[in-house]
């Protein structure tokens, strides 16, 4: 059963590999997000399917340390991540679309699902489930922003993309 899904988009005046660079970027996530406190990588390797990692911030309501995993990955086109915070499964999906004139939409679907759920705690969300959507659609917003900024200053600094008049 879903709880929440959450669409949003941003136009971000660099390329795909630009914007993957620094979606990818899970070690500097507490650095570029404003939403995210701290990150720590469980590992080594790149960026793929089966990179984990912790990070801490709020999202559907929850706060603290989330354990995340990579369960897609096309570079640069789309990645998934996955995460458990008690009996809900949060599922961010996100997904670049090149422009011709080198520019990138950027995609983010975020999904709540909250199958395991008791019944009580199912009662909770639904008197005080438009809370925590709206808190984590204003989250979600600033990540954009965020990722936004920090891909067109990476892509400045190497001479990426460039609106057209």
């Amino acid at each position: 059963m879903t709880g929440h899904v959450i669409h949003l988009n941003t136009e971000i005046n660099a390329s795909p590999e630009a914007v993957w660079d620094v979606l990818t970027d899970l070690p500097r996530h507490a650095e570029i997000l404003r939403s995210v406190t701290s990150t720590r990588m469980l590992g080594d390797g790149g960026y793929d399917v089966g990179t984990t990692w912790v990070e801490e911030r709020t999202f559907f309501g929850h706060h603290g340390e989330e354990e995340l995993h990579v369960t897609e990955c096309v570079e640069p086109r789309r990645t998934t991540h996955e995460t458990r915070v008690d009996h809900d499964s949060i599922r961010s999906a996100y997904v670049l679309q090149p422009h011709p004139d080198g520019t990138t939409k950027l995609l983010v679907t975020a999904t709540l699902d909250i199958t395991e759920r008791t019944s009580t705690e199912r009662l909770l969300w639904n008197a005080f489930g438009a809370h925590s959507y709206n808190a984590t659609r204003r989250m979600l917003e600033h990540d954009l922003e965020d990722l936004r900024t920090e891909a067109e200053r990476r892509g400045a600094q190497t001479g990426g993309a460039h609106r057209a008049s």
